[in-house]
């Protein structure tokens, strides 16, 4: 029988060894949209209100102060990077392992996605970043091992390089949804969901972790960015025009988005009805775009940093025979799309 999504994490929680349901939720799993904008089981319709004016989010909690070194954080406890060695397949139907990443190219002068090419199987979750002067690279979570790889894009082919390390561990443990962006001064900051597998006596909700890497590769983790009260995945992140940062993340079929003045510590607020699974990217001119997974992967603009936001369109629907579209990937710098298929 099909778990439905929201009972996924609750299982979870209840059952320390249901680690594969989790990470199916974090990995997108269950929330199909069709092609040709028929939902499966789609989030709902995007408002046909052009403009749309966000409320208050409630239930969350704001990432601490940082701890002494000798009693961390809860929080600061679920970001430590902890072994979690070769893994094996995530063989949940709805899972990682049965989803497919593609790589297409947004068309010039449009949000919108031309014809994609599958380019890893039994992959999810991808993200992509190009590094100013290097190269560019696309993360995503491994279904065969379910922790987070990279791998090298060249031109329309990508080449696995293996997993990511963060604090001299390779393959770090419930690790999932990575997020990439470049950072100005050079090198990429990674944010991600932490924490997923057996309970542990210091989780305390769902929280996003950060960690910075010079060459894409290894990364050092900075520690906690934010919490949340609920079930929340797929972190994204943008540095605005002004300096300041934004965060969307998924909690079901909405959006959140948090606030940083320094792309660090961020504060919860908006709740955007329109979609789940978000992606951020700059649009330039002072713009910031949003992709959502709704009929298809639909993309809304904003240009007063995230407060008010106008419906574009679609992006882009799921190839055929494949039923399922969903975690969009907008590289900034280049006309890459990523995104995630499954069936």
């Amino acid at each position: 029988m099909r778990v439905p999504r929201h009972e996924w994490g609750m299982r979870w929680w209840l059952a320390p060894g249901l680690f594969v349901s989790a990470l199916s939720l974090a990995c997108g799993g269950g929330t199909p949209t069709g092609r040709d904008g028929a939902a499966t089981t789609s989030y709902p319709s995007a408002s046909a209100t052009p403009q749309v004016t966000v409320t208050p989010a409630l239930a969350t909690t704001p990432a601490p102060s940082p701890a002494p070194a000798t009693s961390p954080s809860p929080e600061a406890a679920v970001c430590e990077a902890r072994p979690g060695g070769p893994g094996a397949p995530v063989r949940d139907g709805n899972g990682p392992y049965y989803h497919q990443v593609w790589l297409a190219h947004e068309l010039p002068g449009a949000a919108r996605a031309g014809a994609g090419t599958m380019v890893l199987d039994h992959a999810s979750v991808p993200d992509g970043v190009a590094i100013p002067g290097g190269a560019t690279y696309v993360y995503y979570v491994n279904g065969a091992t379910g922790g987070i790889d990279v791998a090298r894009v060249d031109g329309d082919a990508v080449t696995p390089l293996g997993p990511v390390t963060i604090d001299g561990v390779r393959n770090p443990a419930g690790i999932v949804d990575p997020d990439a962006t470049p950072l100005p001064a050079g090198g990429v900051r990674l944010a991600y969901l932490a924490g997923l597998g057996p309970p542990l006596p210091s989780r305390r909700g769902w929280t996003m972790c950060i960690a910075d890497g010079a060459d894409g590769l290894a990364f050092a983790t900075l520690g906690p960015a934010i919490t949340f009260d609920r079930e929340t995945t797929d972190p994204s992140l943008v540095r605005l025009a002004d300096g300041t940062w934004l965060m969307a993340a998924s909690q079901g079929r909405t959006t959140i988005l948090a606030r940083s003045a320094d792309g660090l510590r961020f504060e919860a607020g908006e709740t955007l009805p329109f979609g789940g699974v978000p992606e951020l990217a700059d649009a330039g001119g002072g713009k910031v775009r949003l992709y959502v997974c709704t009929n298809g992967i639909e993309s809304y603009l904003s240009g007063d940093n995230g407060r008010s936001w106008q419906r574009e369109g679609v992006v882009a629907t799921a190839p055929p025979p494949q039923r399922i579209i969903c975690d969009p990937s907008r590289v900034a710098g280049t006309s890459l799309f990523f995104y995630k298929t499954a069936n």
